[in-house]
C-alpha cells in the first residue's frame, strides 16, 4: 500500500538523522530535493539552538558526536537512497513525485511535520542550495523570535 512505502521510508530518514544526533536532538530537521539531482541534508535544534549537522559538537552537550566526513557521508547516501526509494514508490502507485520535502521531527514528542512540493522550486536564479539555506534562516529566525531575541 502507498501510505505505508512511503511512510517507512520517511521513518527511515529521521531514524537515520535521529541516530547521528544520538537521539539528544530537541528537534531534527530534514530537507530533501529531487529535481533532476537530488541534495538531501539535515540539521538540528539542540538547547533551543541551530545546529547545521557538521556542528553539533558546538552544541555544548557533553556527548562526542561522529561529524567525520564518513559519517556524514554515510547519512547522505542512506537519505540520497530514500529519496530515490520515494520517487519510485510514487511511480509504482501513480501518484505525484514531491520535488521538495522538509520533514521536522520532535524525538522526545514523536511529533512529525512533513511539507511536500510538487513542483519546481529552482530557476535559473534560485538552486537548491538556496532554498536549503533559506529554511535554515527560517527556522533560525523562528527559534530567535521565541527566544525573545
Amino acid at each position: 500500500m502507498f501510505e505505508d512505502e512511503f511512510s517507512a521510508l520517511q521513518a527511515d530518514m529521521v531514524d537515520i538523522c535521529n541516530e547521528y544526533s544520538k537521539g539528544m536532538a530537541d528537534k531534527i530537521f530534514i530537507y530533501a530535493a529531487n529535481e533532476g539531482m537530488i541534495l538531501t541534508h539535515h540539521f538540528y535544534c539542540i538547547n533551543n539552538k541551530i545546529y547545521d549537522c557538521h556542528k553539533l559538537n558546538d552544541s555544548g552537550l557533553q556527548i562526542k558526536f561522529d561529524v567525520s566526513k564518513d559519517c556524514q557521508g554515510k547519512v547522505l547516501d542512506i537519505l540520497n537512497e530514500d529519496i530515490q526509494k520515494i520517487e519510485s514508490v510514487c511511480r509504482k502507485y501513480k501518484q505525484p513525485v514531491p520535488k521538495l520535502m522538509k520533514f521536522t521531527y520532535e524525538p522526545k514528542t514523536k511529533k512529525f511535520n512533513a511539507e511536500y512540493t510538487y513542483e519546481n522550486q529552482t530557476s535559473d536564479d534560485v538552486s537548491v542550495f538556496d532554498n536549503y539555506d533559506a529554511w535554515f534562516e527560517e527556522e533560525q529566525r523562528r527559534l530567535e523570535k521565541i527566544r525573545g531575541r
